[in-house]
């Protein structure tokens, strides 16, 4: 492929909440926001049919312009948004609405719909073709929080995604069985990271950038997604030698699929 098929854009890995169980605590990265004309010039790069995932390691509505950069998304035809939902001010709920295909509420303790203030913007997405989600580890529900939490939020989302802890000692430190021989990872194939500084990482595992692969402060995305580095690291993984690649070392990825594998529809 001359391009990835799915891209995140990390617009900043700042956050205001400091939830014990995020990787941030090992993230040694230094903070930032992405440079608007970059991030323009990144976008303008990529074709309309390519998957724009405009958020990483922090919390994308805390970027002061964030209107103005989801707005520039309005050529693509699939857009991901994950938020904690803490500033959902009406210029950032429009911005929603106006330009993502795909949001995700993270809630950060056990709560309700009608404990929250999501529910009206939720069916306000819902009513414009936005597919929407609410995410929660499994650690803040027992079994019978479990059976409430469903049938209430199943009411206002499409899907309820209930998560494993999966981050305790931070990405990188996976404790999970091994991938099939000779399966490699779907990630080096489809997908790249841009962090905040507009360096390049190998997948949105990688909160250190253990893989450095490129800049396009000074690359065009085609020049990087097609370089020796990333034909290194696919063969690596076709060969079935993902060892040898730093940022797939510890990493189940693929043996456990997805890690909120518990994943409720209507």
């Amino acid at each position: 492929m001359q391009f990835p098929k799915r891209v995140t854009i990390e617009l900043t890995n700042r956050c205001n909440r400091h939830c014990t169980e995020c990787p941030r605590h090992q993230m040694i990265y230094s903070q930032g926001h992405i440079n608007p004309e970059l991030y323009t010039k990144i976008i303008q790069q990529l074709p309309a049919d390519t998957t724009i995932v405009p958020f990483y390691r922090g919390e994308s509505l805390l970027y002061p312009d964030f209107p103005e950069l989801i707005g520039q998304l309005n050529k693509f035809k699939h857009v991901q948004l994950a938020t904690n939902g803490d500033y959902l001010t009406r210029p950032n709920q429009q911005a929603i609405l106006n330009n993502c295909t795909f949001l995700s509420i993270s809630l950060h303790d056990y709560r309700l719909p009608s404990q929250t203030n999501h529910t009206k913007f939720l069916k306000q997405c819902r009513n414009n073709g936005i597919e929407t989600q609410v995410s929660i580890l499994d650690v803040y529900l027992n079994g019978s929080h479990i059976t409430q939490f469903l049938k209430h939020w199943r009411r206002h989302v499409d899907r309820v995604r209930i998560y494993k802890t999966h981050s305790v000692n931070g990405f990188g430190s996976m404790q999970g069985t091994e991938r099939p021989h000779g399966v490699p990872c779907s990630k080096p194939m489809e997908e790249m990271v841009v962090y905040w500084d507009g360096k390049v990482g190998l997948c949105n595992h990688d909160w250190n950038n253990l893989c450095y692969v490129g800049d396009l402060n000074s690359q065009l995305i085609n020049e990087v997604w097609n370089s020796d580095i990333y034909e290194y690291i696919r063969k690596q993984h076709f060969n079935n030698n993902r060892r040898g690649v730093p940022s797939c070392v510890n990493c189940d990825f693929e043996s456990n699929k997805i890690y909120g594998d518990l994943i409720y529809g209507e």
